[in-house]
This record gives C-alpha cells, sequence and structure tokens, in this order.
C-alpha cells in the first residue's frame, strides 16, 4: 500500500486551494473567460463539424455526378471494343487521360476493371493487367449503384468512387476513381483559423466587458469584504463609498448603518464599563476601610499623645522640636495613606507604561496588610526586582488588589499568600497562590463572569474577577487559575513580554 496521496490527488488539491485563494474578482473573471471559452469552442466545434460535412457532401456530390458522366461514354467504348468497332484500349486509354488531367476535380486515380477486377485501363499505364483485391476495389465489384468509401491515399484523406458499368442486368466493368479532401481539409483548417481569430476577438471584448462588469459589481463587494476585515481589529471609523440606488448601494447604506450603530453601543459599553470599573474600585476600597481606618488612626493617636505632651512641657525649645518632628511624622504618613487611596480611587486615564511588579505588589499590600496580618495570613513576595510590564499602574494595581481580597477572604483562619514573578520564553507571568478554601469544579468554569459569586450577600459584588480578566486581555495577556476545594487557589497571569 501505498501512503499519502497520489500525484493526481496532490495536484487536484493545489488546484483547488489556489481557486480558493483568489479574490473573487479574480474568480468572477476567471470563470465567465473560461465559459467564454468554452462556448466559443464549442460553437467553433460544431461550425467546423457542419462545414466539414457540408464541403464533404459537396465532394460526393461532384464524385457521383463525375461517376455517372463517365459511366455513359465508358460503357459506349467496352460495347464497341467487343463489337470491334473500335481498337482495344486505345479510346478508353485516351478519355481517361483526358479526365485525368482537367484541374476541376482533383483526381488521384482513375481506373476501368473488367468483372473480376482486372485492370483494362488506367491512367497510370503500369497498371494495366492487374488484378485488384483489395477491400475497396472487392465492395464496389459486388455494389449494385455507386459506392462511396472514404480511405487514406498517401496520408491523406481521400473518397474512394465505384461506379457499376451496367445496362441492365448486363455488367460490362466497374469504373473506380479516387478524388483528394485535400481541398476539403484545406477549407476545414481555413475555417478553423478563422474561428480562432474570431474567439479571439470575442475573448478580448468580452474581456473588457467582464473587466468593467467586475469593478462595476464585483468590486463595490470587494470593498465592502476588505471594510469588514478592517473591523475585525476593533478599527471602526470606515464607511463605503455608495453609488447608485440598487441592491449593492443599499447594502452600503445598511454597512453604513450598523457600523454608526456599533459605534453607538461600544460608546455605551465603553461608558458602562468605566462605570463598573471605578464601582468596583470603590467596592474594593470599602472593603478595605478597616485597614485605612487602622493605618490612619494610629498616626492620629500619636499625634493626641505628642500635643499632650507639648502641652505640659512647651517651655523646652529641644523637648519641643523633638514632638514637633514626631507630629510631622505622623501628618506625613497620614497624608501618604489618604493621597494613595485617593489616586487609586480616581478614575483612571489609562496611561500605559513600564511598572516594576515588585513595587507595585508592595504597594497593593500596603493597603491590606492589616487584614493580612490581622487574619494570620503570612505574605510573601516573589517578585523579581527587576521585573517589568508595559502596563498602566492603576490597572495593574487593580489586578492585584481583587486577587488579593480574594485570597484574604478565602483564609478567614490564616493560612499563606506568596507572589511569584518570572519570565518564560518570551512571556512574563506572575502567580498569586493562596492555601485557601479553593474553588470548587464546577466553578472554576464560572469564576470570570459578571455578577458570579460564592460569598454572602454584601461580601462581593461579583465584578472583581471578571474586571480582572478584562484588564488583563486589554493588555493581549492571558489568565488561567489552578484550584482544588480545600487546598487552596493559583491565579497564574502571563503578559507579552515586548
Amino acid at each position: 500500500m501505498r501512503d499519502g496521496m497520489s500525484s493526481e490527488d496532490k495536484t487536484m488539491s493545489k488546484a483547488r486551494n489556489l481557486v480558493r485563494g483568489l479574490s473573487l474578482q479574480s474568480k468572477f473573471i476567471l470563470i465567465t473567460t473560461g465559459a467564454i471559452v468554452f462556448l466559443m469552442a464549442f460553437i467553433g466545434y460544431m461550425a467546423v463539424k457542419r462545414e466539414k460535412a457540408i464541403l464533404y457532401s459537396d465532394m460526393e456530390r461532384q464524385g457521383r455526378l463525375l461517376g455517372d458522366t463517365l459511366a455513359i461514354p465508358i460503357i459506349n467504348d467496352l460495347i464497341y471494343e467487343r463489337l470491334g468497332l473500335v481498337e482495344e484500349g486505345g479510346l478508353l486509354d485516351n478519355y481517361i487521360m483526358e479526365i485525368f488531367n482537367r484541374k476541376d476535380v482533383d483526381l488521384l486515380y482513375i481506373a476501368i476493371l473488367d468483372e473480376d477486377g482486372k485492370v483494362i485501363s488506367h491512367n497510370n499505364i503500369t497498371e494495366y493487367g492487374k488484378v485488384y483485391s483489395d477491400p475497396l476495389t472487392t465492395n464496389a465489384l459486388k455494389a449494385n449503384d455507386a459506392i462511396v468509401q472514404q480511405f487514406s491515399y498517401d496520408r491523406q484523406a481521400s473518397l474512394d468512387f465505384g461506379v457499376p458499368l451496367s445496362i441492365g442486368k448486363k455488367r460490362w466493368g466497374t469504373l473506380k476513381f479516387g478524388i483528394s479532401l485535400k481541398k476539403v481539409e484545406k477549407e476545414t483548417l481555413a475555417t478553423i483559423t478563422k474561428i480562432i481569430i474570431t474567439t479571439l476577438f470575442f475573448l478580448l471584448g468580452g474581456f473588457v466587458i467582464i473587466l468593467f462588469l467586475s469593478r462595476r459589481f464585483i468590486s463595490p463587494i470587494t470593498h465592502l469584504a476588505n471594510t469588514m476585515e478592517k473591523m475585525r481589529s476593533d478599527y471602526l471609523d470606515v464607511k463605503v463609498d455608495v453609488k447608485g440606488q440598487d441592491e449593492l448601494a443599499v447594502l452600503g447604506e445598511r454597512f453604513n448603518s450598523m457600523i454608526d450603530r456599533i459605534k453607538q453601543a461600544n460608546e455605551e459599553l465603553k461608558r458602562t464599563h468605566e462605570k463598573l470599573v471605578q464601582s468596583e474600585k470603590l467596592a474594593s476600597i470599602g472593603i478595605l476601610a478597616s485597614g485605612v481606618a487602622h493605618e490612619i488612626n494610629n498616626p492620629l493617636g500619636g499625634l493626641f499623645n505628642c500635643l499632650q505632651m507639648l502641652k505640659q512641657n512647651s517651655g523646652d525649645p529641644a523637648f519641643r522640636e523633638k514632638y514637633l518632628n514626631l507630629i510631622n511624622e505622623g501628618l506625613d504618613r497620614i497624608e501618604n495613606t489618604v493621597s494613595k487611596l485617593l489616586w487609586m480611587a480616581r478614575k483612571n486615564e489609562h496611561r500605559p507604561a513600564l511598572v516594576n511588579v515588585r513595587n507595585v505588589v508592595n504597594d497593593v499590600y500596603s493597603f491590606v496588610e492589616y487584614r493580612v496580618r490581622k487574619s494570620r495570613i503570612q505574605f510573601i513576595n516573589e517578585a523579581g526586582e527587576d521585573l517589568k510590564i508595559f502596563m498602566d499602574p492603576h490597572d495593574f494595581q487593580q489586578i492585584a488588589l481583587n486577587l488579593f481580597i480574594n485570597a484574604i477572604q478565602a483564609m478567614e483562619h490564616g493560612g499563606s499568600l506568596k507572589v511569584r514573578g518570572y519570565r518564560e520564553d518570551s512571556r512574563i507571568k506572575v502567580e498569586v497562590r493562596d492555601t485557601g478554601t479553593g474553588i470548587a469544579r464546577e466553578n472554576i468554569g464560572k469564576i470570570f463572569d459578571p455578577f458570579f459569586t460564592t460569598k454572602p450577600p454584601g461580601e462581593g459584588t461579583g465584578l472583581g474577577l471578571w474586571l480582572t480578566y478584562e484588564i488583563i486581555r486589554n493588555y493581549k495577556g492571558e489568565i488561567s487559575v489552578e484550584s482544588e476545594a480545600g487546598k487552596g487557589s493559583t491565579f497564574v497571569m502571563s503578559f507579552p513580554a515586548d
């Protein structure tokens, strides 16, 4: 057995692939031109066939007429010879040579045979006395009427005529002559040449018409297809030029109308998305309220203590300077916490830049540090010191915060929260791993759906992981999760390195 496809199958497969790769306009031109060539070839074939049949019929008619015309005087000469009124052979030979030398009929040979097929007169004297037994002669000797047979003479199509020389039932012999079909072949070739020239003329004219029609009817469709192809890259600033009032114009108008509706829908979707993002940010900040309060309350308590000490002993310059510095440090700490919170809560203007993964993770951890310690969770940041991602800082911060909050809520009785960041081939990967309650197998495929949550009412909007997925996808990244109920979860994010 042979493995694979045969050469014919491979050729057919290549031809199919070649045709599939052609544009609609090219296919239209190719198919229409092919149809014209096929139609002209068929018409030409039928015309040549009909012309050849007419010429053949005309040549046969001329041969039969010649045979009938020659038969009467030849019979008379044969009778005269039998009666001894004329010299045997002399008159017939002269008559045969005179007929053979005529220019109006392209005779190949002319002969008179007796009843047994013996040559008694011939245009070629060397044939005299020979007995013909070939199939053409045999058929002619047996026939009672004139018979026409086609044969090849010196590789040239010819007609053999056999005319019985008889009066009543008395047969004196057979007149046999051949006529060349060279003129028929020549005229047929001339007809074929005319048809080829006509075909080329029509093909050229048809190609011009086809080209015009393809530009008129196919080009708008091709233009529409190219415009639709641009839409695949979310490029919606496109329009189709509408000309006329035919079906193609209506299609173009409908397409333009669809583009306008899509743009409006995208704008509305963008506004809704921004609102959801902002609401999720605020919801995340609300969840972190206790931690933020802790970050502010501790410095405030210190500030009150410092003020009390200054009231008791404000006369000592060194003592006053010491506690004023402590107050300034406390105020700076409060200002820094509030500034971070406001920076995170504000609307994102989407300004991508190279952000240090480790630094952003530490910044986000500072917001959740109180809750992490309160829940007796060990936090480990193993992101590379120089690992950077091209992303808007707000977006990466939101991703980390969402995943940290999920991990903290899954580890109410303590555990471990580890972040790893590293390069793998042409990708940058960031892992967030916890040892919490994990995700049930039936819910893993749903966790990135909007509004899906397994948390009690008031503890989650169901938008955190969906928002994380959307942000990562916007940066041509990917996110996957590995989890087992009761053993924790690992979220793996992958971004292009370039």
